[in-house]
């Protein structure tokens, strides 16, 4: 299956998907300055990470990343739940694959666990731990290809971190070098958390309740932002992952 050759995928290009080095640069530099509204509180696609009916020209979605993606029970190999944000972003053109992701992982951790997975699309989201334990982005470098080829999905979408209140500069050097990484390499740098930035790399007011993690509806809130941001991206002529 190609992505972006089903007209259900044919969705308007959105200003969050950060296509160009412009854009992307300026993001990164940029990330706790942008607006945020309030979060969503209607009901998720599928109730208790049960997942939706999936059609042939559904895109078949990975997930790598930490607790921001694993769920509750912090480890997304026990299923989704109400704060995995794959609970609500599947559904309407949007299948959970598969993948691996566990609370407290480093990139370097994902990188030693993540399996190949059949999938359209890979979300990968980590970084927040790597910032926790002192790790900068160019120790992190390899194990981000490392994952990229173990999962093997047909696209890349790197995520964006969010806000990390223990050391808001830190988490913000950070997400720099990865969105120049990601520029240079070719995968898009989706920031999926602008709902949730406040000033100076801390959240919005009542986005998050420990300064690391949103809040349960800002999982749902993240959820769907990540749904059009997957389908944004497949819309897209361009390939977005290396030749």
């Amino acid at each position: 299956m190609t992505p972006g050759s089903s007209p259900r995928r044919s969705v308007r290009r959105r200003a969050r998907l950060l296509g160009t080095a412009a854009t992307v640069t300026a993001a990164a530099l940029a990330v706790a300055l942008s607006a945020c509204s309030a979060p969503s509180t209607t009901a998720p696609r599928a109730e208790g990470g049960v997942a939706p009916a999936a059609s042939a020209d559904d895109l078949r979605v990975a997930v790598v990343g930490d607790s921001l993606s694993a769920g509750r029970s912090g480890f997304l190999g026990n299923g989704l739940d109400d704060e995995s944000w794959m609970t609500y972003a599947q559904g309407d053109g949007v299948v959970f694959a598969g993948g691996w992701a566990r609370a407290g992982a480093t990139v370097e951790q994902m990188a030693a666990a993540v399996s190949p997975v059949d999938a359209d699309v890979l979300v990968l989201m980590g970084g927040t731990n790597d910032v926790r334990h002192g790790t900068s982005f160019a120790e992190a470098e390899a194990s981000y290809e490392s994952i990229i080829g173990t999962v093997g999905a047909d696209r890349v979408l790197i995520a964006a971190i969010p806000p990390y209140q223990p050391a808001p500069e830190e988490a913000m050097a950070y997400e720099a070098d990865l969105a120049s990484w990601a520029y240079g390499e070719g995968y898009p740098l989706i920031d999926p958390w602008l709902f949730a930035r406040g000033a100076d790399g801390q959240w919005a007011p009542a986005t998050s309740a420990d300064g690391i993690h949103p809040t349960a509806a800002g999982y749902e809130r993240l959820g769907r932002e990540l749904h059009e941001l997957i389908l944004d991206e497949a819309a897209s002529p361009a390939d977005s992952t290396r030749g």
